[in-house]
């Protein structure tokens, strides 16, 4: 096994990424490997472009590891799934739309069988999770811009399509949306940064354990690439606030919680909850404490959370009723579902308000795909979360210093599946890709640890 990289300043931006320099043990699968690191680095901001290069790494390690690929059971598991995906798509109300719906599900099946291959070792998630921080920079940049009002659209020369459609003062107005187009996909994206950064902050105070020991932390201090971390943590979390999603802020806290509760930093677990506390109670405290804590905590926050900055909006537009109708789908047509991209124009012609989605992942496949096509896509999500909880549990010693950023791709995932239960961002391209490639790297991690024991 290759050994774990030291973590080194160098004077780049890339070098700041620990173990940039490391060689994937499959010599022929090298070229995949920083193909899928520039293409990770590039994607969030310029998706056409980053597509070029992860697409490149997955035919290449297709092509060079398509017999090992086969022989994982749960590889077969996908591949028996897709023919049902098709044939419920078939008897769908839009059998056209519903085809055009696969195109989030069937590709990404053959994307993390390659990238389950691909990534096999700890080192490899510090990587790609160090990679993911870079184009946030950009991003939350643009986005700050994009408030103050500049934006327009960016098309692709010669094409109908588009680099960024930025909307000035953001999308909705007032929320930043960045090049995402819209606040909510922005606000799970810089969730993910967050955690992943927050992560890596941990993983590089785990490298020092003599100066932290003996409480000489200078070195940990000085590490250029600890204030990257910070500065890209403090810049997420001020844009978190600015998209105003209650989702993103309400996975946000869990997963710091999560995190600094694993970690034994208590004094921030008593931070976090103290700040939590006070802006819940300003939402929902009985009379006079409410009236109290309102006087002092924004009404940004507390208006947001309890929906009285919108005080006017259509029943329909609730997430309750949207629910509500997406259980009368469920429950008309339990088996096959309507058809993926169904919800849209059923949801239009009930309430005469267009929703593309009921803002519930989960009944939104279930009413597009039908229980049994869920419960596949479930059983086999949370087969590889158990698995990488027992080998969380259970990590080999050879491993030890890279559990925490293990870890950290475990709360990654989870603040997706938090943020996608009040809301659906999980079809949008870039983030759909994101949470494909955190469960392919998990689950690779799991494939090597079993052939190491």
């Amino acid at each position: 096994m290759t050994p774990a990289t030291s973590i080194e300043p160098m004077p780049n931006l890339l070098s700041l990424i620990p173990g940039s320099n490391w060689q994937h043990p499959k010599s022929q699968l090298q070229s995949a490997w920083k193909s899928a690191r520039i293409g990770f680095t590039i994607f969030p901001l310029v998706p056409l472009v980053g597509a070029l290069f992860i697409l490149f790494s997955v035919g290449k390690t297709w092509q060079h590891c398509g017999r090992e690929i086969v022989r994982y059971r749960l590889n077969w598991c996908l591949a028996l799934l897709s023919p049902w995906l098709v044939v419920v798509s078939l008897w769908g109300i839009q059998p056209g739309d519903a085809a055009l719906g696969l195109v989030n599900f069937l590709p990404f099946f053959a994307f993390f069988a390659a990238y389950s291959m691909l990534i096999q070792s700890p080192v490899q998630l510090r990587q790609l999770a160090g990679m993911m921080t870079i184009p946030a920079l950009p991003i939350v940049v643009l986005g700050l811009v994009q408030l103050l009002g500049w934006g327009g659209d960016f098309p692709i020369p010669g094409t109908p399509g588009y680099v960024w459609q930025m909307y000035p003062l953001g999308n909705p107005v007032g929320r930043m949306s960045s090049v995402f187009g819209h606040a909510n996909p922005l606000a799970l994206y810089l969730q993910m940064v967050s955690i992943f950064a927050l992560g890596l902050i941990a993983d590089l105070y785990e490298q020092h354990p003599a100066e932290i020991g003996t409480g000489k932390l200078t070195k940990f201090w000085k590490s250029p690439t600890l204030w990257w971390l910070v500065a890209i943590l403090v810049l997420c979390s001020v844009s978190l606030i600015l998209t105003s999603s209650r989702a993103a802020w309400a996975g946000a806290v869990v997963g710091t919680l999560v995190f600094t509760i694993y970690q034994g930093w208590y004094w921030l677990v008593g931070i976090v909850s103290a700040i939590g506390t006070v802006i819940l109670s300003a939402a929902y405290a009985p009379s006079p404490l409410k009236e109290t804590l309102r006087s002092i905590v924004p009404r940004y926050f507390w208006a947001r959370i309890t929906d009285e900055m919108y005080p006017d909006r259509p029943l329909a537009l609730t997430r309750v009723s949207q629910w509500k109708f997406a259980w009368q789908l469920i429950q008309a047509r339990p088996l096959t579902g309507w058809g993926l991209q169904s919800f849209g124009p059923l949801y239009q012609e009930y309430s005469q308000y267009w929703l593309g989605y009921p803002h519930n992942l989960l009944m939104m496949l279930a009413s597009n795909l039908g229980i049994p096509a869920t419960l596949g896509l479930c059983a086999i999500v949370g087969w590889i979360l158990a698995q990488s909880t027992i080998l969380l549990l259970n990590f080999p010693l050879q491993w030890r210093s890279e559990r925490t950023i293990f870890f950290t791709y475990l709360v990654a995932f989870g603040g997706f599946i938090i943020f996608n239960i009040t809301d659906v961002t999980a079809l949008e391209l870039r983030l759909n890709t994101h949470a494909w490639l955190i469960l392919a790297s998990m689950c690779g991690v799991v494939y090597r640890a079993r052939s190491i024991s």
